[in-house]
C-alpha cells in the first residue's frame, strides 16, 4: 500500500482518552493530514482540556457525523462504554479497528454493522508516543497492518481471537512489572505456566520488561489502568498478596466479564 493513498482515508477516532489521543498524535507526527482525522469523546472537561493542550480541538465531531464521514473507524473507548454508543449503521466494508479489551469481534460487528473488524491490543499510551509499542492483533488485514506499521507497533498477528486474551494480559505487563520483579524465580515460573502453549507470550513478556519506567511509577500505573479494567484487576489482586499467576488469571476473569 502506498502512503499517499492511505493518507486519503478519513479516520474517525471514537474515544479521546489516553490511547485515542496518543494514536492521533503519532499519526500527525508521521505526517497524516490533520483535516483527515475526526474524534469524538464523552464530553469530559478533563478530556477537552487535554485535547486543547494537544491542539486537537478542531477535530472534535459528533459520532453521527464522524461515522458518516470516515472510511476507517478507531474504537478507543473503555469497554464498559461501548454499548452506550448505540448502533453505528456502517457500511459492511468500513474498516473498524478496536483498541478495546474484552469486546469480541462478533459483538463489534453486531453493533457497528461492519463486517471488516480488526482488534488490536497495545501496551500503554506512552509506548505509542515513544514508538515502542508491543501489540497483538486479529485477524490480519492489509490496511490495518499498514496503520500499525505507521504507528511503529511491534505487533503479533495471532491465529485465533481466543489468543487475544493473552495479548490483553501482555498489554498490562509493563504496569504489572512495576509491582513484581519479572526476574524472580517465582515470576519466571508463573509467566511460563500462564503462557501454556502460546510460546510467543514468553517472548512478549520479556519485551514488556523494557517498557517499565524508571521514575513516576505510580503515575504510570494510574495512567494505564482503566477504572474497572483488566490492568486494575491484576494490580488489585497483586496488592491483596496473590501470586503473579493467580493475578494474571484475575485479569483473564475480568476480561471475560467485559466481553
Amino acid at each position: 500500500m502506498i502512503k499517499e493513498d492511505f493518507f486519503k482515508n478519513k479516520i474517525g477516532v471514537i474515544g479521546a482518552g489516553n490511547i485515542g489521543r496518543s494514536v492521533i498524535l503519532k499519526l500527525l507526527e508521521k505526517g497524516y493530514p490533520y483535516d483527515n482525522i475526526q474524534l469524538s469523546y464523552n464530553g469530559s472537561i478533563f478530556t477537552f482540556s487535554a485535547l486543547f493542550d494537544d491542539n486537537l480541538v478542531d477535530m472534535i465531531s459528533d459520532n453521527s457525523r464522524l461515522v458518516k464521514d470516515s472510511s476507517i473507524i478507531l474504537l478507543s473507548v473503555p469497554p464498559q462504554s461501548f454499548e452506550k454508543i448505540g448502533d453505528f449503521g456502517l457500511d459492511k466494508d468500513t474498516l473498524v479497528i478496536s483498541f478495546m479489551a474484552g469486546i469480541s469481534i462478533d459483538k463489534i460487528k453486531k453493533q457497528t454493522k461492519s463486517e471488516n473488524v480488526v482488534r488490536v491490543i497495545p501496551t500503554g499510551p506512552d509506548t505509542i508516543k515513544n514508538s515502542c509499542t508491543i501489540a497483538g492483533t486479529y485477524p490480519g488485514n492489509a490496511a490495518a497492518d499498514f496503520l500499525f506499521d505507521l504507528l511503529d507497533f511491534d505487533y503479533y498477528v495471532v491465529d485465533s481471537e481466543d489468543k487475544m486474551d493473552y495479548m490483553v494480559i501482555a498489554g498490562c505487563l509493563p504496569a504489572v512489572y512495576c509491582r513484581v520483579d519479572p526476574h524472580s524465580n517465582e515470576s519466571v515460573r508463573d509467566i511460563q505456566r500462564f503462557a501454556g502453549d502460546f510460546d510467543e507470550f514468553i517472548e512478549i513478556s520479556k519485551k514488556a520488561e523494557k517498557l517499565v519506567p524508571t521514575d513516576n511509577i505510580d503515575e504510570f500505573v494510574k495512567q494505564v489502568s482503566t477504572p474497572g479494567g483488566v490492568t486494575e484487576a491484576i494490580i488489585s489482586s497483586l496488592d491483596q498478596g496473590n501470586s503473579l499467576y493467580d493475578s494474571l488469571l484475575a485479569g483473564i476473569k475480568r476480561n471475560n466479564e467485559l466481553s
